[in-house]
């Protein structure tokens, strides 16, 4: 019985010591996935759409032609959503790379549901590319 304990203790403490240095962002279930500028652009979370209000997100950039994560350097993400006869809604949108290839941590806030086009840009060692879209806010 104190060796099933002791293994079992052991194990505790590899499992705990693998998530302690675990520091990628959680990718979770995909919101949008676009093909554009050489790139695939994905959008996740937690629970796969963006609300009003603030939200975390992970945006991945993987390449085309072998689906390998990229790494795109300063990455930045533009939202914005068309208003008739006004000037279009901003959504802010700070982002910083995470500890894994190709993933990138974002927060941003919209103010609205409905309809945000997205514009991703990138610069770096994979070159220089931009792309947009249209996603929900729910």
């Amino acid at each position: 019985m104190t060796k099933t304990v002791k293994w079992a203790g052991l194990m505790a403490m590899v499992v705990a010591l693998g998530a302690c240095q675990s520091k990628a962002p959680a990718v979770g279930k995909q919101i949008e996935t676009h093909r554009g500028g050489g790139m695939i652009v994905a959008l996740s979370n937690e629970n796969g759409e963006l609300t009003q209000g603030p939200n975390q997100f992970v945006v991945t950039l993987r390449s085309v032609t072998d689906n390998q994560p990229v790494n795109a350097g300063n990455v930045s993400v533009n939202a914005t959503m068309s208003m008739p006869g006004m000037a279009p809604m901003s959504g802010g949108v700070e982002v910083s790379p995470g500890s894994t290839a190709g993933q990138y941590a974002a927060k941003g806030t919209f103010d609205m549901s409905g309809s945000w086009r997205f514009e991703v840009r990138w610069d770096g060692p994979a070159g220089q590319g931009s792309t947009s879209f249209n996603t929900n806010v729910r």
